[in-house]
């Protein structure tokens, strides 16, 4: 492989992530003007976003985005993209900060650093050992006959993984849960499971990306490829969804990216001999940067703060149900806590609290009546 080949596959590899995060800004504002998304109504939330003109365009922009890093991983290992990864991640934060109001906390940013550090490590593995030129240690081996010839155990293995935590995403925690003492998850959750699948469906695209290019396309559609790349990718586009319409945007896509690198290095390891180095410390190297992305994934908060949760909830409120000097009214008795968010507890018995539910949607608030009492809308 010459400079010219390693320049333009990086060039694409470039691409597809600014591509990436086109169709991710797509999601998040599509996903915050249809009704609420779910994995216990799959087929209702299906039909709510191939509704939305602004998430399929998003999805067609999602399946540009695989073609092109398909197409840089023709000729160059996966580790030797993911520098390209790690600095986009700056453009992620200026844009959930500027056309988000999106403010990360300091814990998060030290999550980050570590995504930039992984990342930065596992790419350094791909230097030249002794005695080696740059072209070979980037040499990839003709994957086309391992991806034509794949078995389908072996896709099982990539496959029937990514699955696990989905479904129980999906059939056991997919419950929004309302009270005082509710807390707001960051979507680590949806990230990982959406992360999971989106990598299993690069992996498969990858493949029928390396057998187009040795001219094997006509047996593309005997392997197991294209099923298992339109069936993981609709279900990781329809988790990512989910978490997006709950969620910051900067810490689901993050996630979903590092989980997904991670998980196609690994797959592609398995199913194509997606080259690992021999010399000892460029294989340490590798193993780091894959020891420091699922220390990212652990340093992520779980639950949002409470200061952010304010900024949050003022920035969302309305101008015209924020009177003038009004503050939300104490409680007395069994009542009488300090409120976790703006609109404060209920001061009539019986009634729920005004606190947003685990997962962020929907947020019942309070209306205030000339008469000072509290009352919350009707269904609410």
């Amino acid at each position: 492989m010459n400079s010219s080949e390693i320049v333009w596959a990086a060039v694409l590899a470039c691409t597809a992530q600014a591509v990436y995060f086109i169709a991710f800004v797509l999601f998040k504002t599509a996903v915050g003007r249809i009704g609420p998304l779910g994995g216990r109504r799959p087929l209702h939330g299906a039909a709510l976003l191939l509704r939305s003109p602004r998430w399929v365009a998003g999805a067609a922009v999602v399946l540009a985005g695989f073609a092109l890093f398909a197409g840089g991983l023709i000729s160059l290992p996966v580790v030797a993209a993911l520098p390209a990864y790690g600095t986009s991640l700056a453009l992620l934060l200026v844009v959930g900060r500027s056309g988000f109001g999106e403010r990360p906390t300091s814990r998060e940013w030290l999550a980050v650093a570590i995504v930039v550090a992984a990342m930065a490590t596992a790419a350094l593995s791909v230097l030249p050992a002794r005695g080696e030129t740059l072209a070979g240690a980037l040499h990839r081996p003709d994957g086309a006959a391992a991806a034509q010839a794949l078995p389908l155990w072996k896709a099982g293995l990539v496959f029937v993984p990514s699955l696990g935590l989905p479904l129980w995403m999906f059939f056991v925690r997919d419950r929004l849960v309302a009270g005082r003492h509710a807390r707001p998850i960051t979507g680590i959750a949806y990230g990982l499971g959406a992360g999971v699948l989106l990598g299993a469906t690069e992996v498969f695209g990858q493949g029928m990306a390396m057998m187009l290019a040795g001219h094997r396309g006509a047996a593309v559609l005997s392997t197991p490829h294209p099923y298992l790349f339109v069936g993981a990718g609709a279900l990781g586009l329809g988790l990512l969804s989910i978490g997006l319409q709950r969620c910051r945007l900067t810490i689901i896509v993050t996630v979903v990216t590092v989980t997904a690198k991670t998980y196609l290095l690994l797959s592609a390891t398995l199913l194509y001999g997606e080259p690992w180095p021999h010399a000892p410390a460029l294989f340490l190297l590798r193993l780091a940067g894959v020891l420091l992305a699922v220390l990212a994934l652990l340093a992520f908060p779980r639950h949002e703060q409470p200061a952010a949760l304010q900024r949050r909830a003022e920035r969302e409120r309305p101008a015209a149900e924020r009177p003038a000097g009004w503050t939300a009214p104490r409680a007395t008795g069994r009542y009488a806590r300090t409120p976790r968010f703006p609109d404060g507890p209920s001061v009539l018995p019986g009634t729920p609290p005004a606190s947003p539910p685990p997962a962020g949607w929907p947020v019942v608030r309070p209306v205030q009546p000339p008469d000072g009492q509290v009352r919350f809308p009707a269904g609410g």
